[in-house]
């Protein structure tokens, strides 16, 4: 009888587990025509970040991008001291670089920085004094929190803001970049040495929202 009851459970372990995988090959098929589908949009658009509903949730796609540093005295050389406090070395010559510094290290090697007018851009929304004011305190350079804030406080769009929150994360990048570097020190020059200084690798990522 234990036998049977053993027997029993490792059928119903193998059944889960090749239902399990084939859902997991459709779940992956699917999710490769939307990257693929999402990227022909954001290409055409020239966006950083795309978002697109169903009635039972949402797709968000988003470009990450992931940075090696390949040369520490050329970035030494660039940004001086303040590297004493940003990055530390492991035994395995393994270099952690602060978050923020990292993001704004980024922006700089991918150009993807600038200044715009927040309030004005914010005013055509359809938001009032009160709720700029407390946007531009909020606002992270984040796509989906910056989306929910927006929508929050009852922003008037009819295009999914993409190209309001593409805005919004290259400002909130020019303010991080701001704190680290004279932005009008920044030549060709620079830009050469620091894509010698470090490397970046893009990807998609890819993100479902459902209720639970």
């Amino acid at each position: 009888m234990e036998m049977l009851v053993n027997e029993n459970i490792i059928d119903k372990a193998i059944r889960l587990d090749k239902e399990i995988k084939e859902k997991k090959k459709e779940l992956d098929e699917a999710k490769a025509m939307l990257q693929a589908n999402g990227l022909s949009e954001m290409e055409n658009k020239n966006l950083k970040f795309y978002q697109v509903f169903s009635e039972n949730g949402s797709c968000e796609m988003t470009y990450k991008q992931k940075m090696e540093i390949e040369n520490i005295n050329v970035l030494k050389e660039l940004f001086g001291n303040i590297l004493d406090s940003k990055i530390s070395k492991r035994e395995e010559v393994k270099y952690e670089v602060e978050s923020k510094f990292k993001s704004a290290l980024i922006s700089l090697y991918t150009g993807d920085y600038k200044e715009h007018d927040i309030d004005t851009l914010l005013a055509s929304l359809g938001l009032d004094d009160n709720k700029r004011k407390l946007a531009l305190k909020k606002l992270k350079g984040d796509y989906i929190a910056d989306k929910k804030l927006l929508e929050s406080l009852g922003t008037i769009d009819e295009d999914g803001l993409e190209e309001e929150l593409d805005i919004i994360k290259e400002y909130k990048n020019y303010e991080l970049v701001k704190r680290y570097i004279d932005i009008d020190s920044i030549d060709d020059k620079f830009k050469k040495e620091l894509k010698r200084a470090i490397s970046i690798e893009d990807s998609l990522s890819l993100g479902l929202s459902y209720e639970k």
